[in-house]
């Protein structure tokens, strides 16, 4: 509404599941990796059939980066997120890989207000910027683990208090 009466440029991104240094410490994502990095199974909320579709910050950051250049997508709202879904149980199978494939897995009754499943639609994003992610899951899952560690000191208090 705001963009139809002042006419500012600007383009509303819905991003999927992002993740990577610095990421929200409430995330499944930093809960394996924090419970794997201290020898302790990891717990799945749910069946672990839930399917998220993951977006590593740096393809964020890449497609902000474009449109401070590019006018194109002004007045749009655009998905940003992954051409790859996974599902938890299978996340959890690649942290663990990464850090102690020997960990077994904990269930828990899902939380409430958990999507089953995501869908980011990037046809859109991609039509009219170009855009398609560049980190598949299990490198930006090492990547990120790396930075974990490195930051640990600072950040694995933060998850394990949220």
């Amino acid at each position: 509404m705001y963009n139809e009466i002042y006419e500012p440029p600007n383009v509303a991104l819905r991003c999927f599941t992002v993740y990577g240094p610095r990421m929200r410490p409430n995330m499944a994502m930093t809960n394996f990796v924090s419970r794997c990095l201290r020898g302790e199974p990891p717990v799945i909320y749910g069946d672990g059939t839930q399917t998220r579709y993951f977006i590593y910050i740096d393809d964020i950051v890449r497609v902000n980066e474009q449109l401070l250049e590019d006018d194109s997508a002004d007045g749009e709202i655009l998905n940003v997120g992954s051409t790859d879904n996974i599902n938890i149980h299978t996340l959890t199978e690649v942290v663990c890989g990464e850090i102690e494939p020997s960990l077994k897995f904990e269930f828990d009754e899902a939380r409430e207000g958990d999507a089953e499943h995501t869908h980011a639609d990037i046809s859109k994003a991609n039509e009219i910027l170009g855009y398609e992610p560049t980190v598949d899951i299990r490198a930006g899952v090492s990547k990120f683990i790396g930075w974990y560690r490195e930051n640990r000191e600072w950040y694995d208090p933060l998850v394990r208090s949220s």
